[in-house]
């Protein structure tokens, strides 16, 4: 009989401890689940709407602290929240071919400012590095338009959207393809220096010094991007 209880003793005290054991290993494995790190994309960054259809993001304050850019589609933490978007869509030329049409947009609550459109003497990757907050002058923020959106425009043969559809709905956005012409030249120091405002109210200086992108992985789908904090 003593045996018996002995027994009995035995297994529940054995059975309590591996209750406690597993609850102890599955915490473990939640905490080693839950555990995310940020890392950012280093540039270029790929844009091509077949290899990266989702586009890259940037956080710039990522937790409280400097953020940086990842894909879209697949972005190295569950909470990453872009303040921009850099994205290409596929539209259908006049001759019914089709092309990659890239564009910039603002997250809601992000602003931005064209700062070379006010003073035409800040441009260019020397002036951009040499931008401090206190070389600020006067200057008005915008945010992109609620009402844009490239799903209902009208398609081609092709059924992608049209392109001049396209180009047009990007006027929408404050940034949209505006950068596309000086950092597609040959001509330096002429890229466009935008100041953006985060959701945090950081102040971004921002620059698209190169598209497509060379040096880069391939010779096209990249794009080169600058940004730094000026407050």
């Amino acid at each position: 009989m003593k045996r018996f209880k002995y027994a009995i003793y035995f297994f529940m005290a054995f059975a309590a401890l591996a209750v406690v054991s597993c609850d102890e290993d599955d915490d473990d494995i939640v905490n080693i689940e839950d555990e995310s790190e940020f890392t950012s994309l280093e540039a270029p960054y790929l844009i091509c709407a077949n290899r990266n259809p989702g586009g890259v993001g940037f956080d710039f304050v990522y937790d409280g602290s400097n953020g940086g850019a990842n894909n879209m589609d697949s972005p190295s933490v569950d909470d990453f929240e872009y303040d921009i978007v850099i994205k290409t869509i596929k539209g259908e030329k006049n001759d019914g071919s089709l092309g990659g049409a890239p564009y910039i947009q603002l997250d809601e609550g992000v602003k931005a400012v064209n700062y070379s459109a006010i003073y035409a003497t800040c441009v260019g990757i020397t002036q951009f590095n040499a931008l401090s907050a206190s070389d600020l002058e006067e200057y008005t923020f915008s945010t992109d338009d609620a009402s844009f959106d490239t799903s209902s425009l009208t398609t081609g043969d092709t059924g992608f959207p049209m392109m001049s559809g396209l180009l047009n709905e990007y006027k929408k956005l404050v940034i949209g393809q505006t950068w596309k012409t000086t950092s597609n030249n040959d001509v330096e120091e002429d890229e466009l220096i935008w100041i953006i405002q985060t959701q945090e109210g950081r102040l971004v200086k921002f620059i698209v010094t190169d598209f497509p992108a060379d040096p880069a992985p391939t010779s096209t789908g990249y794009i080169a991007v600058t940004w730094d904090f000026l407050d």
